[in-house]
């Protein structure tokens, strides 16, 4: 990281030069940062969650009617953080084998994930779930939205007891032990095998096989990452639930109202949104007034979110409530716009699309 620093004090010289084009040299600085500071560590963080909740499902399993279930509610939440935390990220090994779509299945507006697990427990008496043949189906049934439904509310008491009670259990554990190999191949495909990892050839444009051709391309998938994990809180995890009034609010809609942490995943989006800002882009913004003021408006998104105090899916129909809410929505929408309007400007990066065109 020191190395990191010194390159990037090295360069901005040159970036901020009147009239000079950034230096394809902080281009590079700006991705290594934030592969190796921002993208990398989450993948460990995610690793080590899913890794948690597997033995915490194998572990409820084994005595389900005796054992409480809030073990692995906690692990299930820690793991859920760290899908939070690097969510935004969806180019690379994660994009491969629909792996984004298959820990996380999210927006479902046609109940897609309820409808086919309805289905497959339905086959209860086979006594099992081959998790293999669970990762190879369809996507809305093997992530942790599908685990959120079997281990929170009235479900929960289901895994119990229950004509499908085992088999339910068993689903339980597939799901985590799918989770985490999820987890462990994306982290493998970015750190692993040398030259041919993604991280190294996203780093080293000068390879045939380079998924991007110079460094400022690179560089614009980052931002589009940044982009991403705010857009997302604004326009789909707090716009949904929110209606246009307390009357057209729609609590169903947020995220994860079953396990009332929809606010907890916003919040987590913001705060990774800010720590890939401050860690690959903060360093090339030769504008200090820009710099401050896109700070300012992270700080301001995050205190709109701590001042909320409870779910969002009751504050969204509460009348006390929603009014910090709608708050918090529209910082999250001008945190959006400054980004879009006037980082790509300052950092010469072209935007005309984002990472969310055609879901």
């Amino acid at each position: 990281m020191r190395f990191i620093a010194c390159l990037f004090a090295a360069v901005l010289v040159i970036a901020a030069t009147p009239g000079h084009a950034v230096d394809a040299r902080t281009y590079a600085a700006m991705n290594r940062a934030a592969v190796e500071g921002h993208i990398l560590p989450r993948y460990d963080a995610l690793v080590a969650a899913t890794d948690s909740l597997e033995a915490a499902a194998k572990s409820y399993c084994a005595a389900p009617a005796s054992r409480p279930i809030a073990d692995l509610q906690a692990a299930f939440g820690a793991t859920m953080d760290a899908w939070e935390d690097i969510q935004h990220v969806r180019f690379g090994p994660v994009d491969w084998f629909f792996r984004s779509q298959r820990f996380a299945f999210w927006p479902d507006p046609r109940n897609t994930i309820g409808k086919q697990m309805a289905e497959l427990l339905s086959k209860h008496a086979a006594g099992s779930i081959d998790v293999d043949l669970l990762a190879k189906g369809s996507v809305a049934t093997q992530g942790l939205p599908a685990m959120e439904r079997l281990i929170f509310g009235e479900d929960a008491a289901k895994l119990k007891s229950g004509a499908d009670a085992a088999y339910r259990c068993h689903y339980v554990e597939a799901i985590a032990v799918n989770l985490a190999r999820i987890a462990r191949d994306t982290r493998a495909a970015w750190r692993e095998g040398g030259d041919k990892a993604f991280a190294a050839v996203m780093l080293d444009t000068t390879k045939p096989d380079a998924p991007y051709r110079e460094e400022q391309e690179a560089t614009l998938e980052l931002f589009k990452a940044l982009y991403l994990a705010v857009e997302l809180a604004a326009d789909h995890k707090l716009a949904r639930p929110l209606g246009a009034s307390a009357s057209d609010a729609r609590p169903r809609l947020a995220q994860a109202w079953r396990s009332e942490r929809s606010l907890r995943n916003i919040q987590r989006n913001l705060l990774a949104a800010r720590d890939l800002y401050q860690t690959g882009f903060a360093p090339a913004v030769a504008d200090k007034a820009l710099d401050a003021a896109i700070r300012d408006a992270f700080g301001r998104v995050l205190s709109a979110a701590a001042a909320l105090k409870q779910p969002l899916e009751t504050a969204v129909q509460d009348k006390a409530a929603r009014p910090l809410a709608e708050k918090l929505a529209a910082e999250a929408l001008a945190l959006k716009k400054l980004l879009s309007d006037r980082l790509p400007p300052a950092l010469d990066i072209p935007v005309g699309f984002n990472a969310l065109d055609g879901d």
